[in-house]
């Protein structure tokens, strides 16, 4: 049986098609639907799997064309295909933050193969390019507010000034000195080769340290503190990847490259090599096709003034942000309200001081599931589930395993 495999993520077609090969099934690769379009040209695949949303359309809407023209083929989508290889009749799925986005689309899809699903961290899917960009960057905006406000609570003696007005005179401070000129970092910060920290690297970095205060904030305490003092190296830091002495175990497999390419299967040698990570790139991807932007600039000039009153320099940054996609093909989708008719009751958990997915986005994306639950997290940081809070631990897990309903107005 051949399979043909259309999925952007490198990483995640790399573990799919050798989960298909594993079980015995030949399988070609392509990364987005003009890719998927030509290989269907040439080859008589027995089955396509799809993942929802690719680079060059809507799958779904790419499905129906190849009906149209004569050319069907047996379709799958890829989350599907996941619950199937489980042998499972319904799905019990847990998504956060973007995978609210993938959970929303399957129930749209296929709402009676849900059993139970737990949306954490909610994208709301009726919101067009400029609605999300202002509810993200108000979010934002408010946590690094929360920052200020409860630093000595999570941080304690790090903190790099001793009241939270203090503190937020401290973060301006520094995007001002670096909107005039980038902040000195070492020779060996990866800023180096630009001449320091300018104000979007500021920006960015204090930004990321509000998705788990627990985690982030002491660091972002002392990174803020050396800045002020006259070295931002530290700050230029917080993002980077894992130590890179813990790369070469990664790289082991590799060595025994050689066994694919003599096994006379047929496959490239290079098959069960890893990948090089884009996870840069498929968000980038999936940001700019998720939601249509327009071309024209001055739709984006227009928002500034919106975005700068409702979120200051967070607001101007995150349009300036937006102007990436804006080059992009459009994908067949456009914001809407959620269609699942008949899916069972799905479970949103909404986190009070969430900076990238803010709660009223939550709280409208339960209202538009039929029997939708929203539990509600008073806390700070990106999601809930999985951060250590009991009650939002039982609540979750008593729905998931033995489908316990949320009742109206649950908080933790």
């Amino acid at each position: 049986m051949r399979v043909l495999l259309v999925e952007d993520d490198a990483n995640l077609r790399f573990g799919v098609a050798a989960a298909l090969r594993a079980a015995g099934l030949a399988v070609d690769e392509a990364v987005d639907l003009p890719q998927a379009d030509e290989a269907l040209f040439v080859t008589a695949y027995d089955c396509v799997v799809f993942d929802r949303m690719l680079p060059g359309g809507d799958a779904a809407e790419y499905v129906e064309e190849l009906r149209r023209s004569g050319r069907a083929v047996p379709v799958l989508f890829l989350t599907d295909v996941l619950r199937a290889a489980l042998g499972e009749r319904e799905l019990t799925y847990l998504g956060w933050s973007y995978g609210t986005s993938l959970g929303t689309a399957y129930a749209e899809l296929f709402p009676r193969r849900v059993r139970a699903m737990v949306l954490d961290g909610a994208i709301d899917p009726s919101l067009d390019w400029s609605q999300r960009v202002l509810s993200q960057s108000a979010g934002f905006r408010r946590s690094v507010d929360d920052y200020a406000d409860h630093c000595a609570e999570v941080a304690g003696d790090s903190c790099p000034a001793d009241s939270p007005d203090a503190i937020r005179a401290l973060i301006e401070r520094l995007y001002t000195r670096a909107g005039r000129e980038p902040l000195p970092v070492s020779e060996d910060s990866s800023y180096a080769e630009y001449g320091g920290m300018d104000a979007t690297a500021v920006l960015d970095a204090v930004s990321m340290a509000m998705y788990t205060p627990e985690d982030q904030w002491e660091p972002l305490s002392r990174a803020l503190a050396a800045a002020d003092a006259g070295d931002a190296t530290g700050l230029g830091a917080l993002d980077e990847e894992e130590p890179a002495e813990e790369e070469p175990a990664e790289e082991e497999p590799a060595e025994e490259e050689p066994a694919p390419e003599d096994s006379g299967e047929g496959g490239p040698g290079d098959e069960d090599v890893p990948p090089v990570d884009n996870e840069g790139a498929a968000l980038t991807a999936v940001n700019c096709l998720d939601v249509p932007h327009p071309r024209d600039l001055d739709a984006y000039w227009d928002v500034l003034p919106r975005a700068e009153k409702a979120a200051g320099v967070y607001g101007t940054a995150g349009v300036a942000a937006e102007l990436t996609c804006r080059g992009w093909p459009s994908g067949g989708r456009t914001p809407h309200r959620v269609d699942a008719d008949g899916v069972p009751p799905v479970l949103v958990v909404g986190t009070t001081g969430d900076p990238s997915t803010p709660y009223a986005e939550a709280e409208s994306l339960a209202e538009q599931f039929p029997g939708g639950m929203l539990l509600t997290y008073e806390g700070m940081g990106h999601t809930a589930y999985g951060r250590g809070d009991a009650c939002v631990t039982e609540k979750v897990d008593a729905y998931l395993v033995g489908l316990k309903s949320v009742r109206p107005g649950a908080t933790c």
